[in-house]
Formats: structure tokens, C-alpha cells, sequence
């Protein structure tokens, strides 16, 4: 494979960067991967994968392919992923969509290759596959709905496993330098003034998350008793906005065509009863979460209205030194 001689915009980083160059591939995968990262289940198999994989790692003895490019980036999730950004800008700019999926999610090549081809046949700007039922999970929207539906569009899509296209991943790039490493997800939906039908949960790619949330919560710069909370509501406080929950307003079913009913998407939603037997959280929290999605479909406000993200304050120190770690491999 040809490559090409990159130099990091990063302040501080001295080595310079190698990008694969010639595989024409038209999409990205990166993950911020530790020693026990599953990322080498996604290219495995029969077939071609329709992505190249970059393994941005936050722990040393994380594996990578041999035509994975290979990074060794310790630290936090969302410092780190500016960090590559800065300096990588020419991501934006050669692949159409950019996917960064968290180390503990169980997935095939197959799963990874319909994600970006839905993605692409609907025009989406931001989507995620649907998790398992099995799977942990912070909201049961994010859950796989059943068969009905092929994909959902949502007010958000959160970090665990977001799909962006170039175009919107531009936009969302300063979202990344504020020093936050949650909320923000609450945020990249609300930077256009056309985000209707742009967002998606996919329900014809399911994965599985497979570790429960908060687990690498040291990792992220969190405090021993400092709650995902805590830095959500600064980061909405900052910019002024409001999240009133997620919510999906519309769907594509099995035959193509768009249900704009959220009574109908609502009720579909109840199929996440199913669910019970098979979650590995507590079934108090699961119905918690399950009832809540139900009602927020339908009664919560989609909230989509614009954010003002420019013009907000420089990056924390310790935030620019993020990428002064930043090492090939």
C-alpha cells in the first residue's frame, strides 16, 4: 500500500505521521482501543471490509492489523480523538463517512459494511447501528426495535459507536477541543439549521455492547465519585441548550416506506419488553429506561433547534497537551 509523508498540526508533536494512501475506500473506522479491544473481530472473515480501520490506542499491547494504521494515543477518549483529528486533518477530506466505535463493541465485518451502505443510501449525516438486547446500554432508544423498522430517525446519536459523515463531522470538529468527555454527543445533532431526517438509529445492524457503562471512566479524566452527569450539564449550561430526552420522530419500515407516526413508533417501542429476560442490567433499570423511551416518543419535544457552538473558550491546557502523546507504531 502506498503511503505518504504526514506532518501533525498538533503544537508539540514532533514525529511525523504516516496515512495510508490508495486503498480507495470511501470510509473510516477508529477506535480507541486497550489491551482487551475487540476491534480485530470487525475485519475478520471471508470478503472484503468496505472501511479502513484505525486503531487509536489508549493502552499499551492493544493489537493492530498490518494494514491498519496504528497509533498510540493514552488518555482520555474525547482528548484523544481531537488530538487525531489535529493531526489528521485530511481525514475529513478523504473518506465520505468516519466512524468511531468504542473498543467493546461486537461486531462482523458484514455488520460494518450494511452500516455504511444505509448510511449512505439514505443521505444520513450522523447514525449508529442499533445495540442487542443483550447489550448495556444508557438509553432504550438505542436498543433494536424489532424487525419493523429498518432504521429510526432520532434528536441524537451518542458516542458509544457514531457514525458522521465528512460533512458533519467538520462541523462537530470543535466539539471535540472543549474539554468535555461527555455531553457533546447531546450537542452534534443541533449545528445545522436542516436536521431533519439526517439522523438515524439503524435497526438492520445490530451490535453488542459488551461492558457496562462507566467502566473506563478513569481513563476519561473522571473523578473516583464524579458522575457522567456532573459534565452534562455543564456542557448544555455552556451553550444554552436544553435535552429533553431521546427521542425517535420517524422511521423507514421493512418496505421502504417513511412512518412519521410517534404514537406508532411509540407503541412499536414496546416490543423492548421482550428485552427482559435477556439485559444484563437490573430489571429496574431497565424498565426505568424502557418507559421512559415510550414516553418520550410520545410526548417530548424532538428539540432539534440550532446550537451555537463558535466563539466559545479556547481548549483547557491539559486538553492541547492531550496530543503531545500522540506516537506512531
Amino acid at each position: 500500500m502506498k503511503r505518504r509523508l504526514v506532518r501533525p498540526a498538533v503544537a508539540g508533536v514532533s514525529a511525523s505521521r504516516q496515512l495510508p494512501e490508495g486503498s480507495g475506500k470511501r470510509n473510516l473506522v477508529i477506535v480507541r482501543a486497550g489491551r482487551s479491544s475487540l476491534h480485530a473481530g470487525w475485519t475478520e472473515g471471508p470478503g472484503e471490509a468496505d472501511f479502513d480501520l484505525l486503531v487509536a490506542a489508549y493502552e499499551a499491547g492493544a493489537t493492530h492489523g498490518q494494514n491498519d494504521l496504528s497509533v498510540f494515543l493514552p488518555g482520555r477518549k474525547i482528548a484523544g480523538y481531537h488530538a487525531l483529528f489535529q493531526c489528521y486533518p485530511e481525514i475529513v477530506m478523504r473518506y465520505d463517512f468516519i466512524a468511531l466505535i468504542d473498543d467493546d463493541i461486537e461486531a462482523t465485518k458484514l455488520d460494518l459494511n450494511r452500516l455504511f451502505a444505509i448510511g449512505r443510501q439514505y443521505k444520513l449525516d450522523l447514525f449508529q447501528p442499533a445495540l442487542s438486547w443483550d447489550s448495556y446500554f444508557s438509553y432504550a432508544a438505542t436498543l433494536v426495535s424489532g424487525k419493523r423498522y429498518l432504521l429510526r430517525y432520532t434528536n441524537t446519536v451518542e458516542m458509544m459507536c457514531p457514525v458522521f459523515s465528512a460533512k458533519c463531522l467538520q462541523g462537530a470538529l470543535n466539539l471535540f477541543g472543549i474539554g468535555y468527555e461527555t455531553g457533546i454527543d447531546l450537542l452534534w445533532t443541533r449545528l445545522t439549521d436542516a436536521p431533519w431526517l439526517r439522523y438515524a438509529i439503524v435497526d438492520d445492524v445490530v451490535v453488542r455492547h459488551t461492558r457496562p457503562v462507566g467502566t473506563t471512566k478513569s481513563l476519561q479524566g473522571f473523578g473516583a465519585n464524579e458522575r457522567y452527569d456532573v459534565q452534562v450539564d455543564a456542557v448544555l449550561k455552556r451553550f444554552g441548550a436544553a435535552f429533553r430526552g431521546f427521542v425517535t420522530y420517524a422511521a423507514v419500515d421493512r418496505r421502504g416506506q417513511l412512518v412519521r407516526s410517534r404514537f406508532l413508533i411509540g407503541l412499536n417501542s414496546l416490543s423492548l419488553w421482550r428485552g427482559l429476560f435477556k439485559t444484563p442490567l437490573k430489571w429496574a433499570h431497565f424498565m426505568r429506561r424502557s418507559t421512559d423511551y415510550t414516553r418520550h416518543c410520545w410526548l417530548r419535544p424532538v428539540n432539534l433547534q440550532r446550537v451555537d457552538i463558535d466563539g466559545g473558550e479556547k481548549p483547557s491546557r491539559q486538553l492541547q497537551n492531550a496530543g503531545r502523546a500522540i506516537m506512531p507504531r
